[in-house]
């Protein structure tokens, strides 16, 4: 019947059609002549063999993927400026000796006590049987005490130029209470920039440590703690900086290096801009040190003479019974390191320094402002002041970026590569075995749906036929 040659167009052999006419390699053997015995057979496996080994490593290409592998790039700029570091400088010494001046004859030794036990000296002698014995003294008064008479300004950084410049250093330094006390920050409101290399474009200044003045403090050593950081950043002296001596000249030069790194899945560096506690922008130390802060407010109910917060501050008992006992076990307690989480920045502004040294002057230099009267006596130099000398070695800014080791791009690529060596398919090879697959679907759809009309009219014509022969 007339009806049903529709068929006829999917007459044609798909399969064979397919394989003799597919642009994947090898296909085209399986139907070729047989030129020598098994030839078919042999190209069969070949065919499989390249198939097996595609399906392999595409498998391997995604599992490797899963693992979300990065690779780090490597770039320099050169910079017409570079944006100066804020530069904060601690006295090792905390408090003055003159601090006692401030406390009662009864409360002196209370005092003296409380900042024995939270010196380093302390810990070295292992003298930690301090415990209050008079009335404790509270804490507004020691903070109070403590700031009041720290090194200050006018009598600590002296003779300060920037470019050249000679500025009043009160101009220039602002303080600011850390944990090892009162220090002073150059460019806190990074507008400083540094516009050519060598120590005449950067920061020089003197310090005079007053050696003289000194009592007990969290470290033994005399000098200062040199910290350079974005100032944005809170400075954080006793996690990071460099230490100078009295008596010497230092030259730092400095080189600015920024490294990025990816976000989860890849990493576990923290994406954020905002501000930790309302206290400097988040950053891996600064988190640490809040965490420490929070330990010890939680262990004793009140926080460290130079620590920000809002818990109170302790009073001479709680500093010796208990902060100052907590203090020595902090790098023994493996609850608070486990608790504490502090992943890193996304994105990290470094700065790296190379120092030099140098007598701060000349026998002959100090034997002179000796005999002038500028200085008491020729050791007061060595004794007490530092030269401070920091600027750029290069112009050259350097970037450390984590960028992911595959892409859309690079994984298309990647596989289509492995296709094309495997069986020299591509993409339009890929649309052929769609294309394929949807002939073999439409013709078998046509078939079966052909068998239900054959059936039907089968049926009918038997119908048809039964009441024809009723009748007659």
């Amino acid at each position: 019947m007339i009806r049903y040659t529709t068929e006829m167009v999917f007459n044609t052999n798909i399969v064979e059609e397919f394989k003799n006419t597919s642009s994947i390699h090898g296909l085209s053997r399986f139907g070729g002549p047989e030129l020598y015995s098994r030839r078919k057979l042999i190209w069969i496996i070949l065919v499989l063999a390249a198939a097996s080994g595609l399906f392999i490593f595409v498998i391997l290409e995604f599992l490797h993927l899963s693992h979300n592998p990065t690779i780090t790039s490597f770039s320099t700029s050169i910079q017409e400026t570079i944006d100066f570091p804020a530069v904060t400088v601690c006295n090792l010494n905390q408090v003055k000796s003159s601090v006692l001046d401030c406390f009662s004859e009864e409360d002196k030794v209370e005092a003296s006590k409380t900042f024995y036990a939270l010196s380093e000296l302390s810990i070295i002698l292992e003298h930690f049987g301090l415990r209050s014995t008079n009335k404790p003294i509270p804490g507004d008064v020691l903070y109070s005490c403590a700031r009041n008479h720290s090194h200050q300004i006018g009598d600590m950084i002296r003779y300060c130029h920037f470019k050249q410049e000679l500025i009043d250093c009160n101009d220039i330094f602002t303080p600011i209470m850390t944990e090892l006390g009162v220090c002073y920050t150059f460019n806190k409101d990074a507008q400083m920039v540094a516009e050519s290399v060598g120590e005449t474009a950067g920061l020089r200044f003197f310090v005079n440590i007053q050696q003289d003045l000194y009592f007990f403090s969290s470290t033994i050593q005399a000098g200062v703690k040199v910290v350079l950081h974005d100032p944005s950043e809170e400075p954080l002296p006793s996690l990071r900086g460099f230490l100078v001596g009295p008596g010497l000249s230092a030259g730092c030069s400095i080189r600015k290096t920024k490294v990025i790194t990816l976000p989860s899945p890849y990493g576990s560096c923290r994406e954020v801009s905002d501000k930790l506690s309302g206290i400097g922008t988040y950053s891996e130390l600064t988190c640490f040190k809040h965490c420490l802060d929070d330990y010890f407010v939680q262990k004793c109910g009140c926080r460290h003479l130079f620590t920000n917060g809002k818990a109170e501050f302790c009073d001479s008992q709680q500093l010796m019974d208990c902060y100052a006992e907590y203090q020595k076990n902090i790098s023994r307690n493996s609850d608070f390191l486990h608790n504490c989480s502090c992943p890193p920045n996304c994105e990290t502004i470094k700065y790296e320094t190379s120092l030099s040294y140098a007598a701060f002057t000349s026998n002959f230099i100090a034997s002179y402002l000796s005999n002038q009267s500028i200085l008491p006596n020729e050791d007061y130099l060595s004794r007490n002041f530092i030269d401070l000398r920091l600027f750029y070695n290069s112009m050259i800014e350097e970037a450390t970026e984590e960028v992911p080791e595959k892409t859309v791009g690079s994984i298309l690529g990647t596989v289509g590569g492995q296709m094309g060596m495997f069986i020299g398919a591509s993409i339009l090879s890929i649309v052929e075995i769609i294309e394929f697959f949807c002939l073999l679907m439409t013709k078998g759809s046509q078939k079966v749906a052909n068998s239900k009309r054959r059936k039907l009219d089968e049926s009918t014509d038997h119908i048809d036929e039964t009441e024809n022969t009723s009748k007659m």
